[in-house]
């Protein structure tokens, strides 16, 4: 299966997709792979903000254009792969089910399919709405804030029950209470998606909420119009295990289901679980690493000392003071649910501080979470869990013996009924904390080499993947997985990380232009981390083959520094914008563009770094289509994909030209059409022998540690890759006269690909 997946929305239409169906299938595409299709906000870009889960999004498609959609497919040969949304629907006025909550309060017809704590010390019997500006007298003295009979106008949204009646004034509203949107970062009675307060749970562990939102979706899978599904943050569910095999009863055992589930170095999907793997973060991390001169790292890590002025910090330690930031300022609301929960059943010795202990415990977390079903812990639960313990006594010694108490009484425990449900909503916490911890706050502070700062991976400087590395990687997971090198989730575009790791391969280069451009500029109050920020971004998005200006490079790089400034929560924040110092550096950006000296020598160190970046985008390709595993192509990488993170790497792609660049083929070395030309010839190859792909075996071969090489053979038929980390370095090819080289030099002297039919 080779599938390229499409973000649906208002401005990308099924309709729009089905007129593309004869590139994607020339291209060698047999799998299309939609952003979710239910009915969402109006006006989103993603579509993980359900509002109805029983009917399509009409921004997005029609009934008629759906099932023709299906009809092409069809015709084609082509399957269609469903990203769905389990785990939250969106907090909006406009969610059907959730105007009857708004009209009859815990009665509510759909009251149950949220995970609301009706019994909150706070709000008993009322469900926040985190809605406001201001204080609620304050906007109500402001006339923006009115409640009547089953409804409530805050500004110019109404939120109402299907009875409303707006000329029945009351004195507050009936069931719901609107409050400060930052009130939520003190106290809060539902779970949402990480801190995004308009995305509320959905307790989809219960059946009836399960068959409520799936409904539209198994229908489709019953009429063949849905032939895979992605499910989307697994993690978040009470009981993903309990979840996933409910699915498999539900769809059978034809359709392929995989999950987005970040994994740890080390870590694999628990053995339990019926799914064909996960969503290929997994992969992107390895094959980042292993496209990184790790030769290097010393001269990255000194120049970084040099720039800052400050000690490489213990990257560790730097995860787990965000974690425990994050869970004391931004979690604290649902940290005080677990602990009030958990307190009648904690022993007399726990209670005193137990909520320091938990938080200490969740932010020294090593993986996303572990998947207690019931009963004692499992070996590998108490041996993550007492990581945990034992990262606590390194960095806060003060917490140590609380700890490893707290983790001491979990091992005796089993668990079932409301100890199980507790330490299941525990771990609901401990992946969003994870995950804002180390994807959406250190990657934001952490430029040592910016193109580690990913999804799924470690910017970790001791973390390493060697040739055997990589071997031991793909022999351990599931050939049926999927590999990725971009999603819409990934931090910036994956050719883009190919520059950044070709930087790797230049050290003294870098550090020249880096010394340059801080010699040349007055950087102002911009600290010397946000230099480099600016730097290896301009590196990872300057596009020698167009006009930085063709490009809008100056206001997607504005918009970009923003979002990072914002995340790292150091110089600025969401919650506080610190407007005077994100212009800053975006002044220094555009300082950088406008000046001609520094620009001529950006543009000369990029040209000096293209046969490394060049063949590390290409070696990722090739890796990702030829490797075991199903390659996954994110929309519109057949170009060199130099986004930032979204909604940057949403942006409307050109097929049309891309069309031509299969036809036309390249016309300078920096044209992105011989990315797309290589792309074909290695879909084409897999779908001429797809069988060969999806039962082949992998056996590494031995070239040293800078070629990785690799066997695949089945029934007679024989796949031969090799690959230098240096570009120009040549691989000699497998002796024998029928093999036929399908990758030539004509991608660079050290790339290989040998097959026998």
């Amino acid at each position: 299966m080779t599938t390229y997946r499409i973000q649906f929305h208002a401005g990308f239409t099924v309709r729009q997709l089905i007129e593309q169906l004869d590139y994607l299938q020339e291209l060698g595409i047999d799998t299309v792979y939609g952003s979710p299709v239910l009915a969402a906000t109006p006006g989103s870009t993603h579509g993980y903000d359900v509002i109805d889960a029983s009917i399509l999004n009409p921004e997005v498609t029609t009934e008629e254009d759906w099932g023709m959609l299906h009809v092409q497919l069809h015709q084609r040969g082509m399957q269609y792969m469903q990203d769905i949304v389990p785990n939250h629907m969106a907090l909006r006025p406009e969610n059907a089910w959730f105007k009857t909550v708004v009209q009859d309060g815990r009665a509510g017809v759909y009251a149950d399919h949220f995970d609301i704590d009706w019994e909150h010390p706070r709000l008993p019997g009322r469900m926040m709405l985190p809605v406001l500006g201001d204080s609620p007298e304050r906007v109500r003295e402001q006339g923006q804030l009115e409640a009547y009979k089953h409804g409530v106008r805050v500004y110019d949204s109404y939120w109402e029950g299907p009875d409303a009646d707006r000329d029945a004034p009351a004195e507050q509203p009936t069931h719901v209470a609107p409050v400060h949107w930052q009130t939520v970062n003190d106290y809060i009675n539902y779970r949402r998606f990480f801190t995004v307060n308009e995305l509320i749970g959905m307790r989809t562990e219960d059946r009836e909420v399960y068959e409520d939102l799936h409904e539209r979706t198994f229908a489709d899978v019953k009429a063949g119009h849905i032939h895979h599904l992605r499910v989307d943050h697994v993690d978040g569910l009470l009981d993903p295990t309990g979840y996933l095999q409910r699915l498999r009863e539900s769809v059978g055992p034809d359709v392929q289901v995989y999950v987005e589930k970040i994994l740890e170095p080390g870590e694999r999907l628990p053995a339990d679980w019926p799914v064909q793997g996960t969503t290929g973060y997994d992969f992107l991390a390895e094959v980042n690493r292993l496209l990184t001169n790790e030769a290097s790292s010393n001269a990255f890590s000194s120049l970084y000392e040099q720039l800052t002025h400050e000690p490489l910090p213990d990257y560790a330690a730097l995860v787990f003071r965000n974690k425990l930031m994050l869970v004391r300022e931004h979690f604290s609301g649902e940290l005080d649910n677990l602990v009030r929960r958990w307190d009648p059943l904690l022993p007399d010795e726990l209670r005193g501080g137990f909520r320091e202990t938990l938080a200490h415990w969740l932010a020294a977390f090593p993986v996303y979470r572990i998947y207690p079903t019931g009963g004692p812990l499992t070996d590998h639960e108490l041996a993550v869990c007492m990581e945990a313990a034992t990262a606590v006594t390194e960095y806060a010694p003060g917490q140590g013996r609380g700890v490893l108490s707290w983790v001491n009484w979990l091992a005796h425990q089993e668990f079932s009924g409301d100890a199980l449900e507790y330490l299941q909503r525990t771990q609901q916490l401990s992946g969003p904390l994870m995950a804002k911890g180390v994807e959406d706050t250190t990657f934001y502070q952490f430029w040592r080499e910016a193109h580690l700062n990913e999804v799924g991976s470690s910017a970790d400087p001791a973390d390493r993947v060697l040739v055997r590395d990589f071997h031991q990687f793909i022999a351990e997971r599931p050939s049926t997985t999927m590999n990725a090198t971009a999603t819409h989730d990934t931090k910036r575009g994956e050719d883009g990380r190919a520059f950044l790791q070709a930087l790797t391969f230049y050290p003294e280069a870098w550090k020249d232009f880096v010394e340059l451009v801080m010699r040349t500029l007055d950087t102002g109050a911009v600290r010397a981390r946000g230099v480099y920020l600016v730097l290896q971004s301009m590196v990872a998005a300057y596009p020698l083959h167009k006009s930085p200006e063709e490009a809008g490079l100056r206001d997607r790089l504005h918009t970009y520094l923003e979002k990072a400034l914002r995340e790292g929560k150091e110089m600025s924040d969401w919650a506080d914008p610190n407007v005077a110092y994100e212009q800053s550096l975006n002044h220094l950006a555009d300082q950088l563009l406008d000046h001609d000296d520094l620009r001529t020598a950006l543009e000369q160190l990029l040209r000096d770094i293209w046969p490394q970046s060049r063949h590390n985008s290409f070696a990722q390709l090739i890796l990702k289509c030829l490797c075991p595993g199903n390659p996954d192509i994110y929309q519109g990488t057949e170009s060199w994909d130099l986004s930032f993170v979204d909604p940057d790497n949403r942006r409307p792609v050109d097929y049309a030209k891309r069309r031509r660049w299969l036809r036309d083929g390249p016309k300078d070395t920096y044209d992105p059409a011989r990315k797309a030309q290589l792309l074909r010839l290695l879909l084409q190859l897999r779908r001429q022998h797809a069988d060969f792909f999806a039962k082949a075996d992998y056996t590494p071969v031995q070239e040293g540690d800078d070629v990785l090489a690799f066997r695949r053979s089945y029934r007679g038929q024989e796949l031969t890759v090799k690959i230098a980390k240096r570009a120009g370095t040549q691989v000699q090819g497998p002796e024998g006269e029928d093999l036929q080289r399908v990758v030539t030099d004509a991608y660079g002297a050290g790339l290989g690909v040998w097959f026998r039919a």
